[in-house]
């Protein structure tokens, strides 16, 4: 990308790359939404599964991909939502969430399925045999105004996490 007139926005951007994805990133737009959120999806809430998440959030992020939220400008304990699916037979629960950041898929694929009866899906990408990750354009739940829906990117993210707290809270 190249403009001759170049304006404030483009000397934010900055070009990630991650696995088979390129994105351009406004990473101080990004990164100023997430310093603003006082109030987390998982802290927001009273319920034990996500008082289990934010327990172990710390060994749910894989490395790399605790890297790459920061290189995006995302605060990895900030989630915009988090969900508690299920127990799982092995005993770890399965949990689903995202976060969002200002930019664009460059290269690689935009994981949304939308069904044709309405509804849609996302085709992950797994990190390690607890986590699995996809982006995609979307704006569900996200902490930057509906103004700034456009350009936004939602990075979905599934894992299977111990249950750390108190076993008589765990849930089903």
């Amino acid at each position: 990308y190249f403009s001759l007139f170049p304006n404030a926005y483009d000397k934010m951007k900055k070009e990630i790359t991650y696995k088979s994805w390129k994105f351009e990133v406004d990473f101080n737009r990004t990164k100023a939404v997430y310093d603003l959120v006082k109030t987390r999806s998982p802290e927001a809430c009273e319920c034990s599964a996500c008082k289990n998440f934010v327990a172990n959030r710390e060994n749910i992020y894989p490395k790399e991909i605790k890297i790459l939220l920061q290189e995006l400008g995302v605060d990895y304990k900030k989630e915009s939502e988090l969900c508690h699916y299920c127990k799982l037979e092995n005993g770890l629960h399965f949990y689903g969430g995202w976060f969002h950041f200002k930019g664009i898929i460059l290269e690689g694929k935009d994981a949304k399925i939308n069904f044709p009866n309405g509804g849609s899906s996302f085709d992950s990408v797994s990190i390690n045999q607890n986590f699995q990750i996809a982006f995609m354009k979307d704006s569900a739940l996200s902490f930057f105004d509906k103004v700034e829906s456009k350009n936004l990117i939602q990075i979905e993210f599934l894992s299977n996490s111990d249950w750390v707290i108190d076993k008589d809270l765990e849930v089903i």
